[in-house]
């Protein structure tokens, strides 16, 4: 198994495939959107439990903004779920979305990764990597469709 830098950067990715799916192929947005209902806050509740909590007092400031970025892409999230796939305002709401993400994800593995490397040894790396893919599978049961 990767361990779990390398396993968010996946999830990462992943996300901006369905990202990339939603806004350039509407015939497929109600299946991407349910993909992305159940990737997004699962990963975002997998990293808080996981990579986050080991890192709180480490680097509390970055890891508190961290936490307020997940909250507002909740928020988002929630907000683009209201609005109807053939709604004008979806597409809008989307781009913004996707943008908080992009920020999100770019400011996290540039700011944070390297603050785990360096403070948490190889063997935690790849322990929280179990750990993560356990919270998001707990998470996933969760999601209401």
């Amino acid at each position: 198994m990767a361990h779990i830098l390398e396993l968010i950067r996946a999830d990462h990715d992943f996300i901006r495939s369905l990202l990339d799916d939603l806004a350039g192929d509407p015939k497929t947005r109600d299946l991407r959107c349910i993909t992305l209902r159940r990737e997004l806050p699962g990963h975002i509740y997998a990293e808080e439990a996981t990579l986050y909590a080991r890192l709180r007092d480490v680097i509390p400031e970055e890891i508190r903004q961290s936490v307020r970025e997940h909250g507002d892409i909740r928020d988002m999230l929630a907000r683009l779920e209201a609005i109807p796939l053939r709604d004008g305002a979806w597409v809008p709401a989307l781009a913004r979305l996707r943008e908080a993400i992009e920020a999100h994800f770019t400011a996290e593995e540039e700011l944070i990764f390297p603050h785990a490397e360096h403070h948490l040894s190889r063997s935690s790396l790849f322990e929280l990597s179990e750990e993560f893919v356990v919270e998001k599978q707990k998470a996933a049961e969760f999601v209401v469709m």
